[in-house]
């Protein structure tokens, strides 16, 4: 019926063989059976650990390895007896697994540990590029789609990058964009100094729209007019994405439709520590929309 190979390597204990009761074995057996579970899974344990367990066991239970192996021989005599024992062992197992499916086991952590946001880096590319003299063709812009991007996230966009002596334009930008599953596109847009310093810039962003993202965007830098020659050298790109693990999956699910018809709004949102450009009239703007 039940046999346990490991248990014939401890050595009898001297005392009085008692017979366990029915209920002292069935909960001894519960115990034995998740035991040898554990063994049983991808966990390495040497058999001099095994040793171990067994006796922290039976010691739990306060009983001897003689008064176990004269129990089971006395119950394995009595077999309608011994199978309402495991009867009852089998039940408890079956309520232990429905109660870790239920999530009884699981630690309830605080909030500060459960919420406590996290900030990885999701810049996929080259980190520091001159354009346009590059031989990898680098563009001023760039696009990156990731599929883990919701709402409420806080994107951390930085760089240094200095304008070349060469360059002819007088009144350049950088922005950065959250462009949304329903066409809206947030922006942040700065002002780029053409005077061959070189700059850290930085973008922070929240997205603040309830709807499925669909990209991030940016231009490192450029002109409102075609005419312009533009070049610059970028160094230690850093695009941070910064969210709470724990909420991912409630964020996703609250996220609204989207309409069946969409409208595409280029909404400019500033900050006080990064000013956008106010001075760019209405013909600039059409001519940006144009070249970007």
């Amino acid at each position: 019926m039940f046999c346990c190979v490991v248990l014939l390597q401890f050595a009898c204990s001297s005392g009085h063989d008692d017979v366990l009761s029915r209920s002292e074995m069935k909960s001894f057996l519960t115990d034995l059976h998740l035991l040898e579970g554990v063994f049983s899974s991808d966990v390495t344990i040497s058999e001099d650990e095994k040793v171990f367990y067994y006796h922290a066991l039976f010691q739990k239970h306060g009983i001897s390895k003689a008064q176990f192996d004269s129990s089971l021989v006395y119950y394995t005599r009595n077999p309608k007896v011994f199978e309402r024992i495991y009867a009852g062992v089998n039940k408890n197992l079956e309520v232990l697994r429905a109660e870790v499916e239920a999530g009884k086991y699981t630690p309830i952590l605080p909030d500060s540990i459960r919420l406590k946001p996290l900030e990885i880096n999701i810049w996929n590319r080259d980190t520091a590029f001159t354009y346009p003299d590059d031989s990898t063709k680098n563009h001023s812009g760039f696009s990156l789609e990731n599929s883990s991007l919701l709402t409420k996230d806080i994107y951390n966009f930085s760089f240094r990058m200095r304008v070349l002596p060469h360059d002819s334009v007088k009144s350049g930008y950088t922005t950065f964009r959250i462009h949304y599953a329903d066409g809206n596109v947030d922006s942040l847009w700065h002002a780029v100094k053409n005077d061959s310093v070189l700059r850290r810039y930085k973008f922070r962003f929240k997205a603040s729209r309830n709807i499925k993202i669909d990209s991030l965007s940016g231009v490192f830098y450029a002109s409102p007019t075609r005419q312009d020659n533009i070049s610059f050298v970028v160094d230690s790109i850093l695009l941070l994405r910064k969210y709470k693990p724990a909420l991912q999956d409630s964020l996703r699910m609250k996220l609204d439709t989207i309409p069946l018809i969409n409208q595409t709004v280029d909404s400019i949102k500033t900050e006080d520590s990064i000013p956008p450009i106010k001075s760019v009239s209405a013909i600039k703007k059409e001519a940006l929309k144009k070249r970007i």
